[in-house]
């Protein structure tokens, strides 16, 4: 290699090197999580599943990646560790179905405290279609009755991120 030539392969590798970074960057933040907040209505079914709506906030939103609000329904409910009388596990998958079509499922870990009436869980993103094929996220919750006497739904809040 001659001398001459050593200075402009050295700019050239930075250069290259630099728009390498430049095009890592730029690909992370285009994933980079956003903030999402989902507030769910639901209305107990004895006679099958349970059912709601939701309305979804927060950049996620402003930023096309979820939809604005929709229908939801509970596909599954599976109750554990309720035998020491103090607290249960509740694993809930729910589908989401946007107004404008699509839909995304959620399953969300409850963890209901009988001595305090509080209940909280977790959720993750499981899958969806359409534009939501792609969706990942997750986050923690909590939910309160909805004011009925008798309860005959609850109200669940999602804070988290989606990407």
């Amino acid at each position: 290699m001659s001398r001459s030539n050593r200075p402009a392969r050295v700019i050239a590798a930075v250069l290259a090197a630099s728009l390498a970074l430049v095009t890592v960057i730029g690909s992370v933040s285009a994933g980079s999580p956003q903030q999402v907040e989902i507030v769910s209505h639901m209305n107990f079914n004895p006679d099958g599943p349970n059912f709601g709506d939701f309305d979804a906030s927060g950049a996620a939103v402003e930023s096309g990646l979820i939809c604005a609000s929709g229908s939801v329904v509970d596909t599954g409910i599976i109750f554990a560790g309720f035998q020491n009388g103090r607290s249960a596990q509740i694993l809930v998958r729910k589908t989401f179905t946007c107004d404008e079509g699509g839909t995304f499922f959620v399953k969300i870990q409850v963890h209901l405290d009988f001595e305090t009436s509080t209940e909280s869980f977790t959720w993750v993103v499981t899958g969806g279609t359409g534009a939501y094929t792609n969706l990942h996220g997750s986050g923690g919750g909590t939910t309160v009755g909805d004011g009925s006497d008798p309860q005959t739904g609850n109200i669940n809040t999602y804070t988290g991120f989606l990407h």
